[in-house]
């Protein structure tokens, strides 16, 4: 698929597209689309606009063709360790293009070529009309409502209701087998007091079931429960006999041939897997039932997440009978008549609230456990050990082995006997881990962040939460001994909130007379009640690490002149953080450091020719040189003559542009090796 789907990178193209309307998505200052050219390529695309009425014109109503010019390119892979892959997620998708959009145009409505292609366009038409309708209600009803039927997902839904990921309660709002048990229970009961029989009600079934999984986007568990029962229907019309292991077999293999990267995924994985757990769980009621579940689930959550809440069973076993009896119905009732009926609406909106802000309430309990991510064979060899207990009938050596296994597995993430100095690839700006062996002590240094060009206020997940933070739950760590931020810019502390919100951070060093700044400390002020803010200048030392400050020597608000500069022993090496310092600091440095060298370099100013004096980089002596520079970034980083210099001085370097994320593993006292996320060598 992807050799025959992929199209060159091109600049200037034009494209025609068939457009879905519940595939055109208007924003605030942006389109996003999903299309389909005549020979069966999907492509992504955005078009940025301040325009809102312009973007708002653009939106269809009915499935259309489109000529869109733009740019084509492949999605952005990932480029740092456990950072979420787009380009992959998108080609198991079947997606392996998108467009930067210029410029759109409507060209006509598509017509249907057969009754199949009439139905799926008329299924997509009235699902764009569902979600229209839903906008005008309540917002924390829209979102149920648009969650738990059209499997709608809105910008804001997971940063609305993120107690229900943390809490792990995420599955009740994908579209599964509960929503086709209810529509099957109510279309069953409303048709036979009609005075249909089972054969009519069967067919009828046979043809709503397909239509619904597509009004509710199609999504991977939806997939799984109407193949379920449709099998049943048929086997019952047909008078086959299917034991619960070869319906669930079957279903997987349709599910494979609809969509065959469906294992690869959390959602895919969750569906199918609980959905074969419950063939061990017959004789098991409600209690154990939900326990052996949630147990089952635990390794693929681990792998993919990285954390589980202890109160995540409790809350399953509380709230399924409350969301079942009371949200789900009162959500679909509300959600069709709250327009008719404003009072509805009101009532069930405030409900809602109240039942999110208790969720809210129980995701702010201590009890996250930041796990990290074991290994893939280790998540197989879990899982299969839960099924052995399930089947089993709880014998407690199994018991005992699977509790061991999580043990071991702890340990080991949590304890590793290798260190590790990491330079994140987070675009234009600088973060850097420094860990020790055993995780005595983690350092950070800066957190990275986008600048603001242009006055529009950044919105989505920031990049520390993507890459950094994600990163660090991914090793098992949930606490910052000391974040170290340089300066002041954007580059280097716009996603210091996140951090200090993130993860706990028990020092925070900033250089001398940065606290002075009151942009600087409006930025943190929220986040630091348990934090020791701690300024610092040349001559000391971060605590319980090996990093000495060689710089400022003097007071300031946090220029580029006034970085802090780190400079330690780790792994066999010697290594100079250098901040944004430009090159009189440099030699400021070296005056009052004449004896100082270094083995790894972090290039200045992400390789600026304002930084990296020539006659420092000679005296320094530096084996290697980093680079942490944003890929086509606005600046030109790194300048030619900056690459002069390291050429001149023979000295190599890596670049986070080409080598993605790169990283030093350690141990104690013995010479680490590199690694970087990307393959390109570059000596």
């Amino acid at each position: 698929m992807e050799q025959a789907r992929t199209l060159p990178d091109q600049t200037g193209a034009s494209v025609e597209l068939t457009i879905q309307p519940d595939e055109l998505r208007v924003e605030e200052g942006r389109l996003q689309l999903s299309g389909r050219t005549s020979d069966g390529k999907t492509i992504q695309g955005q078009y940025f606009s301040d325009d809102q009425r312009l973007l708002q014109s653009l939106q269809i109503k009915k499935t259309t063709t489109m000529l869109v010019h733009g740019d084509i390119s492949r999605p952005q892979p990932a480029t740092n360790a456990n950072e979420f892959d787009f380009r992959q997620y998108q080609a198991d998708q079947g997606i392996f293009n998108t467009i930067k959009i210029d410029r759109l145009t409507s060209v006509s409505a598509s017509s249907a070529t057969n009754p199949i292609a009439w139905w799926i366009n008329a299924c997509h038409t009235l699902r764009a009309r569902l979600v229209n309708y839903t906008q005008t209600l309540p917002r924390t009803l829209q979102l149920y409502v648009q969650g738990l039927f059209l499997g709608w997902r809105a910008t804001d839904f997971y940063d609305s209701l993120s107690a229900v990921t943390d809490l792990g309660l995420i599955h009740l709002f994908s579209i599964s087998g509960f929503h086709i048990v209810w529509i099957v229970a109510v279309v069953s009961w409303i048709l036979r007091r009609l005075g249909f029989t089972q054969m009519p009600i069967s067919a009828f079934l046979l043809l709503l079931l397909p239509t619904y999984y597509i009004l509710a986007g199609s999504q991977v568990g939806l997939l799984r429960a109407v193949v379920v029962v449709v099998l049943g229907l048929l086997a019952e019309l047909c008078g086959w006999r299917l034991t619960g292991l070869s319906t669930w077999g079957i279903s997987l293999l349709l599910g494979l041939l609809v969509q065959p990267a469906l294992l690869i995924h959390l959602g895919g994985q969750l569906s199918y897997g609980l959905a074969f757990g419950l063939l061990f769980t017959k004789q098991f009621g409600v209690l154990k039932t939900t326990m052996m579940l949630n147990l089952l689930s635990l390794p693929l959550i681990l792998y993919h997440i990285y954390q589980w809440h202890v109160l995540t069973m409790f809350v399953n076993l509380l709230i399924l009978p409350i969301f079942s009896v009371c949200i789900f119905p009162l959500v679909l009732v509300a959600g069709i008549g709250g327009q008719m009926i404003p009072w509805l609406a009101d009532v069930t909106e405030w409900l809602l609230q109240l039942f999110t802000n208790g969720l809210n309430m129980i995701d702010s309990l201590p009890g996250m456990i930041v796990f990290g991510k074991p290994t893939a064979w280790v998540v197989g060899f879990l899982t299969i050990l839960t099924l052995l207990v399930m089947s089993q009938h709880f014998k407690r050596r199994l018991w005992v082995i699977l509790g061991a296994a999580y043990l071991a597995c702890f340990l080991v993430i949590h304890f590793p006997t290798s260190g590790e100095v990491t330079f994140f690839d987070i675009g234009q700006g600088d973060s850097f881990l420094v860990r020790s062996p055993y995780n005595r002590q983690i350092t950070m240094i800066d957190t990275g962040g986008r600048v603001n060009f242009g006055g529009k206020k950044i919105t989505g997940r920031s990049r520390a939460q993507r890459i950094s933070i994600n990163y660090l739950k991914s090793q098992g760590i949930s606490h910052i001994d000391n974040l170290c931020l340089s300066h002041q810019d954007s580059d280097h502390v716009g996603d210091v909130g996140d951090v200090l919100q993130g993860v706990h951070v028990k020092r925070l060093y900033v250089p001398l007379g940065m606290t002075q700044n009151p942009q600087f400390m409006k930025r943190i002020q929220p986040y630091i009640q348990h934090t020791q803010i701690m300024p610092v200048q040349a001559g000391q030392q971060i605590i319980g690490t090996p990093l000495n400050v060689v710089h400022p020597f003097k007071p300031g608000l946090g220029t580029n002149e006034d970085s802090m500069v780190l400079t330690g022993q780790m792994g066999g090496l010697r290594w100079l953080f250098t901040g944004d310092l430009d090159q009189a600091g440099e030699r400021e440095i070296l005056t009052h450091y004449p004896a100082l060298r270094t083995d790894v370099l972090k290039l200045g100013h992400h390789g600026s020719k304002t930084s990296t004096n020539p006659e420092v980089v000679k005296q320094l002596q530096a084996k290697i040189g980093i680079i942490s520079a944003g890929r086509n970034n606005r600046y030109g980083h790194p300048n030619q003559e900056t690459l002069t210099t390291l050429a001149a001085n023979h000295i190599p370097a890596f670049n986070t542009q080409v080598n993605g994320m790169i990283r030093y593993r350690c141990t104690n006292h013995a010479t680490g090796h590199w690694q970087t996320f990307l393959k390109e060598k570059l000596f």
